[in-house]
């Protein structure tokens, strides 16, 4: 029984310590290829993602900064099936937050809005605090000629998040509005 315990001890120290050592390096990569991407040197920056791909095929984060790479390029229907294998990997916290923002921004690049809001829509459910989620969602929504859905949402976004004295002044108004912009007084 211990020569188990202990050899079950010795595999998890090893798993441990393998981990340890590969993600420093990854890490490094990827900041690496964040830094080229800063830098407008974006074909050096994807060069290097698709190199960690290879040795990092099924990490999340991975996954999702090669979707980012093919993003910046303005290559959105390539960034899409890495977006998506990112989220179906795992991704987590703010990196699946801001991975929902660019799968739905690049479904929306690409004409098709019903998957843009689908994914949004999803995306603000889940991240209900997340205002970029809400602001991209209204740009699918205007996208997909429901303008009013849109400027409600981006009306929302406003009030919750402005500072501008100017505007709160207006906040009851503006309140009132973004639940009923066709709403017009007659005589």
């Amino acid at each position: 029984m211990f020569n188990r315990f202990r050899e079950a001890k010795r595999k998890r120290l090893k798993s441990e310590i393998l981990d340890f050592e590969e993600r420093p390096l990854k890490e490094t990569k990827i900041a690496r290829a964040k830094e080229l991407r800063r830098n407008d040197q974006l074909e050096e920056s994807q060069e290097l993602l698709l190199e960690l791909l290879e040795e990092y095929g099924e990490d999340p984060i991975v996954l999702f900064e090669v979707g980012g790479s093919y993003d910046v390029l303005g290559e959105e229907r390539e960034a899409i099936p890495y977006y998506r294998k990112a989220i179906e990997a795992g991704l987590e916290g703010d990196d699946l937050t801001e991975c929902l923002v660019c799968l739905g921004s690049s479904y929306r690049n690409i004409g098709e809005f019903e998957q843009a809001i689908a994914t949004l829509e999803k995306g603000a459910e889940q991240f209900p605090e997340d205002n970029s989620m809400r602001v991209f969602l209204a740009l699918a929504y205007y996208s997909d000629a429901r303008e009013d859905e849109s400027v409600s949402i981006l009306l929302d976004v406003l009030l919750k998040t402005t500072t501008d004295k100017s505007i709160l002044a207006f906040s009851d108004a503006l309140e009132y509005y973004k639940d009923n912009l066709d709403e017009v007084w007659e005589e």
